[in-house]
């Protein structure tokens, strides 16, 4: 018999839901990640308009990617210091599948805008000013 044996079906539940939880976090970090770095290849090459209202105030008046980094830093530690606190809970178990299919969706949208936004039409629209001060670039 294992120690896993001598759990009760409660403690069980829990100690499962918690592992599943870390390793949604897990997830959560990597694809947080991931959105950081394309976010500052196409800032560094083609520009984009981005979707955060906060990150693209950062962009756009601090050019900073140090503050750029931190922001993201901060939310996703947040995020995880939250995640992690409620591992053992439902709703941390449902919060955590949340933020992995919400940044599941912005990768998907990464993957789209990466494959619309060859149009060289569109970048040179876009560097002329048609999409006004809402399109960033990091030179």
């Amino acid at each position: 018999m294992t120690s896993a044996d001598h759990l009760e079906p409660q403690q069980r539940l829990r100690r499962d839901r918690s592992r599943r939880v870390i390793l949604l976090i897990v997830g959560v970090v990597v694809l947080s990640l991931a959105d950081l770095l394309v976010t500052l290849l196409h800032l560094k090459s083609r520009g984009l308009m981005e979707a955060n209202p906060i990150a693209a105030w950062i962009i756009g008046h601090t050019g900073s990617v140090p503050l750029l980094a931190a922001f993201k830093a901060v939310t996703v530690g947040v995020c995880v210091g939250l995640l992690y606190r409620l591992r053992r809970h439902v709703e941390g178990e449902v919060a955590a599948w949340c933020a992995v299919m919400i940044l599941a969706v912005v990768s998907f949208s990464w993957c789209r805008y990466t494959l619309e936004i060859d149009s060289l039409v569109d970048i040179e629209l876009a560097r002329q000013g048609a999409y006004g001060e809402d399109w960033l670039i990091l030179d």
